[in-house]
């Protein structure tokens, strides 16, 4: 446990917290004092991202890819919702499985029981629902930048725009 990376002294979070481990990008997963899990990317983008330690391995074992779930568009209704994650996650077992040492579904299955976990099959109808709530409910777990007179604050972690990528995927599927 330790303070998270603040630049230099040049960050600030409007909730206190600990980080206590990094994902293999340079992002930062915070314990946050209200009992939530908190994530701040080495791209900027931060936010709650689990109600507890028990939803955060419930969405690495799940939907351990949860970046290219931060586009707000795919959650304005089920049907898009669903499409997507349905999509990607179809992708993320073709790569997976193409590399040819492990299965997608047996890895996860795996780890699950090892840790007393279910397997979500459908994780758009859970898994990715409680990501999205925990992500935009208020108070958002937010940042501030400040250099010199430059301020910049964070926006919620689920806002990247739809990329062509994602596009391009849910019109083929």
């Amino acid at each position: 446990m330790r303070k998270p990376e603040d630049i230099f002294g040049h960050m600030t979070w409007n909730i206190d917290g600990m980080a206590f481990g990094s994902d293999a990008a340079g992002g930062e997963f915070v314990s946050l004092s209200d009992g939530t899990i908190g994530f701040n990317s080495s791209e900027g983008e931060i936010g709650r991202i689990a109600e507890n330690m028990k939803e955060l391995f419930g969405l690495l074992i799940n939907c351990p890819c949860f970046k290219d779930f931060l586009v707000d568009d795919i959650y304005k209704d089920d049907i898009s919702l669903k499409k997507c994650a349905e999509a990607i996650e179809a992708q993320y077992r073709d790569d997976f499985n193409s590399i040819g040492i492990y299965d997608w579904d047996s890895v996860k299955e795996e780890i699950s029981k090892e840790l007393g976990f279910s397997v979500d099959y459908s994780i758009y109808d859970t898994t990715l629902k409680k990501f999205y709530n925990a992500g935009t409910r208020e108070p958002q777990y937010k940042r501030t930048f400040k250099e010199n007179d430059v301020i910049k604050k964070s926006n919620c972690i689920i806002s990247r725009p739809m990329e062509e990528w994602i596009k391009n995927m849910l019109s083929e599927y």
